[in-house]
């Protein structure tokens, strides 16, 4: 598994300012532990950890990512994986073996505001 930021973006909404050097290290430390791993084990993954699924934009406060092309890029997005236990979630699509990140989300606003 290979990530990639291209598509990265930072806004009001999905930003990960203000955020402390823990989450930071957090990050870092999921996406090395999950680059080991294949696209395959990722989505199939049950784990309680991961927190993988499919985005259901009806289900979420976005109609979207909002990049341009994205009906020709984007075939499926997901909830990647959350960050560590109450750091929030990564979100994205895959291409291939590339998962390619366009939200960092930590405090979990795709689903609605935190509380």
């Amino acid at each position: 598994m290979r990530f990639s930021f291209k598509y990265y973006t930072e806004n009001d909404k999905f930003s990960v300012k203000g955020q402390d050097a823990e989450y930071f290290l957090s990050l870092l430390n999921r996406l090395r532990d999950l680059s080991k791993w294949t696209y395959n084990e990722i989505v199939n993954s049950r784990s309680d950890s991961l927190r993988c699924h499919r985005i259901t934009w009806e289900e979420t406060t976005e109609k979207g990512f909002g990049i341009p092309s994205e009906e020709q890029l984007v075939g499926t997005p997901y909830q990647l994986f959350e960050v560590s236990l109450n750091k929030g979630r990564v979100h994205d699509f895959f291409v291939e073996n590339t998962a390619y990140i366009v939200w960092l989300d930590p405090d979990h606003r795709l689903y609605g505001e935190k509380k």
